[in-house]
């Protein structure tokens, strides 16, 4: 993001009160419940929210109310705080010398690589069976998985993966296949620069979590920003040819 845009977005003290309460809350917001907690009127905390979503540090989305009526508008901070500093910069240099060399596909395998060697670390978690076993060890595939693995397995085991990683990934509806919606990209601001690298790295984790389940079987994809810091990870069982 452009530094005056930064530097214009954070200048005001109480639109940086605004987005700390979110930082902290952990969930969503609306206005109403943002103004309370920063003493300041809902049409105010609007203000300062229109101005932090132009600058990436808020995406604003719909939450179904109690009652009646239109769905109500909620908040909530994507940007990584700013005490990440140091690993922000070795990610931005990193991600910015791949994306001069096939970015891509060396980011996939790198997501993979990272992937088979945290496997054996995971190996160690006591055994259990059903979505717990999954949602333990995201990694590990049970013998003769590959013949009776189903997409749902296939989508337990990516969504307990993410959730591990800190993604806040929500399964949501979708014809045909299993889509899994990641709400905290900790990488976002470095993944809107440079979406091939990262979003690369965390393909390669997709296809590399339903690969350990049951080789050959699913198709996988990643698609970046599907709605202002989201993204969309999809699974399909592999057609026969």
């Amino acid at each position: 993001m452009a530094d005056d845009m930064t530097y214009g977005a954070l200048a005001v003290a109480s639109r940086r009160r605004v987005l700390e309460v979110l930082r902290r809350a952990g969930t969503p917001l609306d206005a109403v419940a943002l103004g309370q907690a920063t003493g300041l009127h809902p049409n105010t905390v609007r203000f300062h929210l229109k101005v932090l979503i132009e600058a990436g540090y808020v995406v604003q989305a719909s939450a179904p109310r109690g009652g009646p009526g239109r769905p109500q508008a909620v908040y909530a901070e994507v940007a990584p705080a700013a005490e990440a500093g140091g690993y922000a910069l070795l990610a931005e240099m990193l991600a910015g010398q791949l994306d001069d060399r096939d970015g891509s596909a060396l980011a996939q395998r790198a997501g993979r690589r990272w992937l088979h060697r945290t496997a054996p670390a995971a190996a160690a978690v006591p055994a259990s069976t059903g979505p717990e076993r999954a949602a333990a060890d995201p990694v590990a595939a049970p013998p003769g998985a590959g013949a009776t693995a189903t997409l749902d397995e296939a989508a337990v085991r990516a969504t307990a993966l993410f959730a591990e990683l800190g993604f806040d990934p929500v399964r949501t509806p979708h014809d045909g296949a299993a889509r899994i919606e990641l709400h905290a990209c900790p990488f976002l601001d470095v993944a809107r620069r440079h979406p091939d690298v990262v979003c690369g790295v965390h393909l390669g984790l997709l296809r590399g979590t339903v690969d350990g389940l049951a080789p050959q079987a699913f198709d996988a994809e990643l698609y970046p920003f599907v709605r202002p810091g989201v993204c969309a990870a999809e699974i399909r069982r592999r057609e026969s040819r």
